[in-house]
């Protein structure tokens, strides 16, 4: 098994802030930013998710290319122009998070159902459906 390639001497992560901490004081600015800001016009929205859009698209060219100080600097720039979309539209960071957790929640059920113990094949023999609850699927909701 070949080892992972070592990170860039610009990619420092002793001197790197906790995630957590990092997104919420993005958060804080970017919605502070917004609410002393007028609503957003719709030139402003399609401003926006154009700059989302387009840093998506160098996110995954420096992914295809294997650059990875790119997919590093890009990554930021979406995560950036995402919350400014949230916050553009009053949308509470803490709802995503919701989302994304009440999804990996349901995702570890579905995976805990799938991985029940079998019968023996002697007591079930007969039955067509031996784990009628077993998810065909590993995808999430």
């Amino acid at each position: 098994m070949a080892s992972s390639p070592l990170p860039p001497p610009d990619d420092d992560t002793a001197a790197a802030p906790e995630a957590r901490q990092a997104v919420e004081a993005l958060w804080q600015a970017l919605s502070h930013d917004a609410a002393q800001a007028p609503p957003p016009t719709e030139r402003d929205i399609r401003r926006m998710t154009r700059a989302f859009g387009v840093h998506g698209d160098h996110c995954v060219v420096g992914l295809i290319a294997g650059d990875r100080s790119q997919l590093i600097r890009e990554s930021a720039h979406v995560l950036t122009s995402l919350m400014r979309i949230w916050a553009a539209r009053n949308l509470s960071a803490g709802a995503v998070w919701t989302e994304l957790d009440r999804r990996t929640q349901v995702g570890e059920l579905l995976m805990m159902l799938n991985n029940t113990p079998r019968r023996r094949a002697g007591r079930s023999a007969g039955r067509a459906l031996g784990r009628p609850w077993k998810i065909q699927s590993t995808k999430l909701p």
